[in-house]
């Protein structure tokens, strides 16, 4: 059966941070199947990874400028023969809605989650190996040791504060991802190059190869990108495919 599974690669940093932010926030969604200690445990470890995204730069002001840059070139499509108007102008309203409200937030919007007690301590030792153990870290015993839910709402509580950011990255990764269509293409030997468009430049490389028993690696410069197939046979190092290969490319750009 072929592979459903894309291999993604951002073109520049502002896709790059999205789509690490992308990354934390789906700790948040794993829904009832994970233990609760288990999903609280990982919540708080994404929790302290978006604490330090967060306190890299103005992370919201780059996800407002990948917005309205969207919403410009989204602009551009209307009244053109074929386009669906009214799918457009939803898309430009939920666009420019969470623009305001990203715009609306204060420079302190986030601080009571950052200046929360628990996290400020957790984060001293976050980037430091196995940092946050119960014996280096009592007091977060202490906190699995209160109720279920007191936990739960605590988790609730300091998430809340980014939920427009998170609504932000997934709209603009979503309308990103869709703005291309998929098309088959073949990497002899197992070894693909592509010249990109500079007229119109991409934001997301995505591949998905035939082959569910490959893999791909996807280096990419300003004006174009190569995809090496790597097969791993049981626990052998990774060898690249000697054989063609097929595969669905997508040049995302917006």
């Amino acid at each position: 059966m072929p592979s459903s599974a894309f291999y993604e690669q951002p073109l520049n940093e502002r896709i790059r941070l999205l789509m690490r932010l992308e990354f934390v926030f789906q700790h948040f969604d794993n829904g009832e199947s994970t233990p609760v200690i288990i999903q609280q445990r990982l919540e708080l470890n994404a929790l302290l990874d978006l604490l330090d995204l967060i306190s890299r730069g103005d992370t919201t002001s780059e996800v407002v400028k990948e917005l309205e840059r969207i919403s410009n070139n989204l602009m551009l499509l209307q009244n053109i023969p074929g386009v669906d108007n009214a799918r457009l102008t939803n898309i430009l309203n939920n666009v420019d809605s969470l623009t305001t409200r990203l715009n609306k937030q204060g420079s302190r919007h986030y601080q009571p989650t950052v200046e929360a007690g628990l996290l400020a301590t957790l984060r001293r030792r976050h980037n430091v190996s196995c940092g946050n153990t119960e014996f280096d870290q009592p007091v977060l015993k202490h906190w699995f040791l209160k109720p279920e839910q007191t936990r739960r709402d605590q988790l609730s509580t300091w998430i809340e504060p980014f939920e427009t950011l998170k609504l932000a990255v997934q709209l603009v990764l979503q309308l990103i991802r869709e703005s291309a269509a998929t098309v088959p293409s073949m990497a002899e030997a197992g070894f693909y190059q592509h010249t990109l468009d500079t007229e119109q430049p991409a934001q997301i490389i995505r591949v998905c190869p035939n082959d569910p028993n490959l893999y791909p690696v996807i280096s990419a410069g300003r004006h174009r990108f190569t995809v090496r197939f790597m097969r791993q046979i049981n626990l052998d190092p990774a060898v690249q495919e000697e054989e063609a290969v097929k595969f669905r490319l997508s040049c995302c750009a917006i």
